[in-house]
């Protein structure tokens, strides 16, 4: 039987984690009676992980309108904090319990359902997510829309896309242990989202590694279009990478991380 690839075999990784851990998640709340939805964001999920002790995301979104994040937030810590130690991190709620690997490994993003019209008063609309962080900002972000994306453009170029995406964290975290990069000034969703608005064939003509190629091609283009630059996208297609956002990023900042990558 020919192996899998290994995007595949990630995939399938993330796929049997999510299922028990929301499954975890959902018997924690089975006493909740609101409606609300379950499901995945993050590197593991979108098969660009690292390594096996890579934290799971969960996103608990309550889908009922009318109800505040803020009750949300504080109901769900009210059901679990009944037989655990639960705590609000910046942005994720945490278990704190020693002997449970749910508590090791999963972080939940608690949230309320955020609706986006493009087309002002049509009834079809984006799904995204609304939740405050820890000082109380608020953020609206569509990790449904950012997966999705991923998936696609990582067919499209054969499995090269998240091939970069992780060779090029490899790289960011030897650079953070050389002193190259500060730490947490490169995180995972920026260099995705960077890495996803370079263009297919760029992948697709890589003679060597295909994250040489998507990197060198970064560094160009900040210094050849900065205006373009300053413009891209998230990969989720609607937010803005860069701007003044809790979620957002300044473009020299991001050129800089580029060029260390580029060097290295």
């Amino acid at each position: 039987m020919r192996a899998r690839p290994v995007s595949m075999r990630r995939r399938m990784d993330g796929e049997f984690l999510l299922s028990w851990a929301a499954s975890e998640l959902r018997r924690e709340l089975g006493p909740y009676s609101r409606p609300f939805e379950i499901f995945g964001q993050g590197s593991r999920v979108n098969g660009t992980h690292l390594g096996h002790d890579s934290d799971i995301d969960l996103v608990l979104m309550l889908t009922e309108p009318g109800h505040g994040w803020e009750r949300f937030r504080d109901d769900v810590l009210t059901v679990l904090g009944e037989s655990h130690i639960v705590r609000m991190g910046r942005r994720c709620l945490n278990v704190d319990d020693p002997d449970s690997l749910f508590a090791e490994m999963v972080d939940i993003l608690v949230a309320t359902e955020h609706r986006w019209y493009p087309v002002p008063g049509s009834p079809h609309y984006e799904q995204g997510v609304f939740f405050r962080d820890q000082q109380g900002r608020p953020i609206v972000n569509f990790p449904k829309q950012h997966r999705l994306h991923g998936d696609v453009k990582d067919l499209r170029t054969g499995g090269r896309f998240k091939q970069a995406v992780r060779a090029v964290k490899r790289a960011r975290r030897w650079a953070e242990a050389e002193h190259l990069l500060e730490e947490g000034t490169a995180p995972s969703y920026l260099v995705e989202c960077l890495l996803f608005n370079v263009p297919d064939p760029v992948y697709l003509s890589a003679p060597g590694p295909a994250h040489r190629e998507a990197v060198a091609w970064l560094s160009r283009h900040h210094r050849e279009d900065p205006e373009s630059f300053a413009a891209l996208p998230c990969q989720n297609g609607i937010n803005r990478l860069f701007g003044p956002g809790p979620d957002q990023w300044e473009p020299g900042a991001a050129a800089r991380i580029i060029d260390v990558l580029h060097q290295i």
